[in-house]
């Protein structure tokens, strides 16, 4: 049996009435991080000896961790994206294929390809809001519900993109909440090697450059700018499903998370 040491970040959360306001359209605890070390054991050399895990029998399984990418063929680019054909080895030593498709545009340097914000509106007296974007994807030929997001530009930090996007997108002018580095989270990993790292951005209401926000969009860009109670974001992303709107999973995942931790 090998034992893998693995760093984890510890995320605890304490803490559609609609009404517009210019491009804006409204829909109307505390944070807790740190580190820890889990030991997560893994079958390595020795297949007879299980998991410690009641009701799940794996000891005639081979470790996942075995497998490898062996090579990789791209089969079609455009500007944006790459289609890639790849031969990987799998725990037994077997050979297979796997289709993925990846973006054009991923470097090493960056932590991540894109960067999700979730941005807290705050103003003294009233209660907690969240910024959310309406956009047509063409994929879906339908309208999604998501965080501000954006690629990362070369040599940029994710922090420094989080601005960027969040005032591009929204108008709203923020500043980066805590010193957690962002890392890489896989977004579709069945599918494609794109990740984003998402950063928490503080927005006060009560300052000049936010009395009255404008958007910077390109000219292909079609946002429209929510904003949510942070209380009850779950119920609120069911009420804009229930109305036809595609929900993004990331961040739905984050407001039942948020539920979760309302109710613990």
């Amino acid at each position: 049996r090998v034992v893998l040491s693995v760093s984890s970040r510890l995320v605890s959360h304490s803490t559609r009435v609609c009404r517009g306001a210019g491009h804006v359209t409204r829909c109307d605890r505390k944070w807790v991080t740190g580190t820890s070390t889990r030991k997560v054991k893994a079958f390595g050399s020795d297949p007879s000896k299980k998991i410690n895990m009641p009701g799940v029998d794996q000891s005639s399984r081979l470790d996942s961790s075995a497998s490898k990418v062996i090579a990789t063929e791209v089969k079609h680019e455009t500007k944006w994206l790459q289609f890639k054909h790849l031969t990987y080895q799998d725990p037994s030593g077997a050979e297979r294929g796997w289709d993925m498709v990846g973006r054009s545009t991923k470097t090493t340097h960056g932590v991540a390809d894109a960067v999700c914000v979730f941005a807290t509106l705050k103003k003294k007296g009233e209660p907690d809001d969240i910024l959310l974007v309406r956009q047509f994807r063409p994929p879906l030929d339908g309208e999604t519900i998501e965080l501000p997001a954006g690629l990362m530009d070369a040599n940029e930090t994710a922090e420094k993109t989080a601005l960027r996007e969040l005032e591009e997108e929204t108008g709203y002018v923020g500043v980066v909440e805590g010193s957690v580095t962002p890392i890489a989270l896989p977004l579709s990993p069945g599918l494609s090697n794109e990740t984003v790292a998402l950063v928490k951005v503080s927005v006060d209401l009560d300052l000049p450059e936010n009395e009255k926000p404008k958007q910077k969009l390109d000219g292909s860009e079609f946002i429209t700018v929510l904003r949510v109670p942070k209380k009850g974001l779950r119920k609120t992303l069911d009420e804009l499903h229930a109305d036809g709107y595609h929900v993004f999973a990331g961040l739905y995942t984050l407001a039942l998370g948020m539920e979760m931790g309302d109710d613990a």
